[in-house]
C-alpha cells in the first residue's frame, strides 16, 4: 500500500478518527450557528478533546433533536 507498512496504516487511520471525529461532529452540528460554531472548531482544533467535552457540556441540544 504505498509503499507503507499495513500497521502504520491502519494506526494513522485510528489516528485520523479519533483526532477528526470531534471537528466532524462539531462542524455538523446544529448545536451551534454561525461564528459559534467556528469558534467551537477552533477551540476542538487547538485543544482538542477539553474543547469538545466543554461544548457538549455548555451547547444545547435544539428541540428538534431527541
Amino acid at each position: 500500500m504505498f509503499g507503507i507498512d499495513p500497521e502504520i496504516a491502519v494506526a494513522l487511520i485510528i489516528i485520523l478518527i479519533i483526532y477528526g471525529g470531534p471537528l466532524i461532529h462539531v462542524a455538523a452540528s446544529s448545536r451551534s450557528h454561525g461564528g459559534a460554531k467556528f469558534g467551537w472548531f477552533v477551540a476542538v482544533f487547538f485543544f482538542w478533546w477539553l474543547a469538545y467535552i466543554v461544548f457538549l457540556i455548555v451547547t444545547q441540544k435544539t428541540a428538534d433533536q431527541n
